[in-house]
């Protein structure tokens, strides 16, 4: 068992050849329904059989799994999802699962919050609000080997008109900086258990190059590659541009442990009687694009 979640995500890296988290999505109007079992199954059973399927197909090409609580919720699914995350772990081993669920809570909610991801969905990190501050993750890193991912400059649109308020650390100094580094900038600093990573789209270039120079050894966890707009190339531009020294080279497991993550550009890859081998090519297409850094 690994000491700590940033090792965690290392050796997974590492053993899988690949830094591809594949994002679990369901979204029943882009479903190939025609190629489905249909009318021989109900509506969870058509879940659980195409997500089944796009693991089978992109497992080769992947070293993770990332389930949207709520999508799963909305449609009444929570118990196919403990089902299905539990299949993962027995047939495919080796990848991480991480639970999107987004919470952020203080006192016993937070504690709940932490049971809910790491007992009953059984995730090995789960994705986190700041908002409450750093009391409010406590819950989340009891057990060592649990991560989290705290969002730090997400990928929407609309994240710059808060993300992106220029703050001050107290009413003393006259130095400002970005909301988003502030934030990455306190839970680094309270990580002192190697369990924490942050959240930063991959379409978001410019902070994505301050995040990764200021705290290069920081899991990160990026979405926005593919149908949001962000690049392979630009990304890996950034996060395989470190210090070339010895002393780097020595201490390559601390910079190589981001997680690039794609959702619908792969598992909606088509909606034809081939859905399941155009999951696999797109998801082979972004692996070998993104290479493992190692």
């Amino acid at each position: 068992m690994s000491s700590n979640y940033h090792t965690k995500v290392f050796e997974t890296i590492v053993t899988r050849r690949s830094r591809l988290c594949v994002g679990l999505d369901p979204d029943l109007n882009r479903f190939p329904t025609e190629h489905l079992p249909g009318k021989s199954f109900n509506l969870k059973k058509n879940i659980e059989y195409f997500f089944k399927e796009i693991i089978y197909s992109t497992s080769e090409e992947c070293c993770a799994y990332k389930p949207q609580a709520a999508m799963f919720s909305a449609l009444g699914c929570e118990d196919l999802l403990v089902d299905l995350i539990c299949w993962v772990r027995k047939v495919f081993p080796d990848h991480l699962v991480i639970f999107d669920g987004k919470r952020g809570d203080i006192g016993n909610t937070a504690k709940h919050y932490a049971i809910e991801s790491f007992e009953r969905y059984e995730a090995d990190a789960t994705t986190v609000s700041p908002y409450m501050g750093p009391e409010s993750i406590m819950p989340f890193l009891e057990n060592r080997s649990h991560g989290i991912y705290v969002l730090c400059k997400t990928s929407n649109i609309g994240s710059d008109e808060i993300q992106n308020v220029f703050v001050s650390k107290n009413s003393e100094q006259k130095t400002v900086l970005p909301l988003y580094e502030y934030i990455a900038e306190i839970f680094v600093e309270f990580d002192v258990s190697n369990q924490i990573g942050l959240v930063v789209g991959g379409n978001c270039i410019d902070e994505l190059q301050t995040i990764q120079r200021r705290f290069p050894s920081t899991p990160l966890l990026l979405p926005g590659i593919g149908s949001q707009g962000g690049k392979i190339e630009e990304v890996t531009s950034i996060i395989d541009n470190y210090d070339e020294s010895s002393a780097a080279k020595n201490s390559i497991e601390k910079h190589n442990n981001n997680l690039v993550n794609v959702s619908r550009s792969v598992i909606y890859a088509s909606t034809g009687k081939d859905w399941k081998e155009a999951a696999r090519k797109k998801a082979r297409t972004f692996n070998l694009n993104l290479g493992s850094g190692i």
